[in-house]
């Protein structure tokens, strides 16, 4: 459907709605509702939309979503990207046997431009992998930050006593690594739960349901390739845990806040910085969608957790305070980090740690790759 048929057809709505004569709907036919996680926000925009519509005499079948930037979709929660800065209309029709429903909501998300004017600029470096698939790394700076909580923080645990950890730089993935990259580096391979079928085009969503054991054939693999076509020689490893929370803080704060940009008591803006069981519709989504941190890593806190290198300890009493992984003495469960499409708001608190069997695979946890 064009804009103009888009336009016509959102102005046919608005007139029934004064004018006699008009189709009525059917008796028994659905009534048509809709939310959003997000309404306003800088462009490229990520709205995450939900149908709350419900059924009378008969199930809902059909889904015809209007954009009101010309796009449109039948799934029943999609996920539209707003490109675009501008104030759009948006509206939804189900269907079922009996008939069908329409909700239209005026003005109902708005987008600005992004301002690029006093934004701190990163350095990157890209690598190539098999196919020439690219893998963007960020440098994050070297520098010294209280890892942790204050005891004061809402929903803090008992494991997150404050320390300062002072870290060399290293590069880190701008990105949770992603099943395109996963696939590239392995042969194809894809042990994805979001993967192809009924998710569509999923190479740009991170990879999953990799355990932290299968990660480190990856790595080799990765290394191999790195070295046989002279891209360097820093070996690509998973994060510590002291580095994964320093770039997910974006360095040291004063004070420390729940997440990096900000406490968010209520979880009024988490939308527009992570995937989380609020928004996901329970699934994974592309990588990038939502805001970058103040390193200009994207997703550090959402879609899905993240793999480290650590053993998890039930303290930080004897942990290393130089950025390397917490090795010796070895314990039974990995690190994982960062809130993903199955957390709620607390989990994804940059303090917040939690642990699991290096050799199983689950569906909300990934992991991202660093090199000195």
């Amino acid at each position: 459907m064009n804009r103009t048929v888009c336009v016509l057809f959102l102005t046919v709505l608005l007139v029934c709605g004064l004018v006699t004569g008009c189709p009525k709907k059917p008796v028994g036919a659905p009534n048509a509702n809709f939310s959003a996680d997000v309404t306003t926000g800088t462009a490229p925009l990520t709205v995450q939309f939900t149908d709350n519509s419900t059924a009378n005499n008969s199930p809902i079948t059909t889904w015809h979503w209007l954009f009101g930037d010309g796009a449109e979709s039948a799934a029943q929660h999609p996920a539209h990207v707003y490109t675009t800065a501008g104030t759009y209309n948006v509206s939804l029709e189900v269907g079922a046997a009996v008939g069908s429903d329409t909700e239209l909501k005026l003005n109902y998300v708005t987008v600005t431009e992004a301002t690029t004017e006093g934004e701190p600029e990163f350095e990157t470096e890209i690598i190539l992998l098999p196919g020439d698939v690219p893998l963007e790394m960020v440098l994050i700076p070297a520098g010294s930050f209280t890892m942790g909580s204050p005891v004061s923080e809402p929903s803090r645990e008992s494991d997150e006593e404050q320390h300062v950890v002072t870290l060399d730089a290293f590069w880190m993935g701008k990105y949770e690594l992603t099943q395109a990259q996963w696939k590239a580096v392995m042969g194809g391979e894809n042990p994805s739960t979001f993967a192809g079928g009924s998710y569509g085009d999923t190479d740009n969503r991170p990879v999953e349901t990799v355990s932290w054991d299968e990660v480190q054939p990856f790595m080799t693999a990765l290394n191999a390739h790195i070295l046989s076509t002279k891209q360097g020689v820093g070996t690509m490893r998973l994060p510590s845990e002291s580095e994964w929370e320093y770039a997910c803080r974006g360095g040291e704060q004063e004070p420390p806040t729940r997440f990096y940009w900000g406490d968010d008591l209520y979880g009024t803006e988490i939308g527009n910085h992570a995937w989380h069981s609020g928004n996901s519709a329970s699934q994974t989504h592309d990588v990038g969608g939502k805001s970058v941190n103040p390193f200009g890593l994207y997703d550090i806190c959402g879609n899905v957790r993240e793999w480290v290198q650590d053993w998890y300890h039930d303290t930080y009493i004897g942990a290393p305070t130089d950025g390397s992984a917490w090795e010796i003495p070895a314990g039974t469960d990995r690190i994982v980090r960062g809130g993903s499409w199955y957390t709620g708001l607390s989990g994804h608190r940059s303090a917040y740690r939690t642990y699991r069997d290096p050799s199983v695979g689950y569906s909300y946890v990934g992991f991202r790759v660093v090199r000195q």
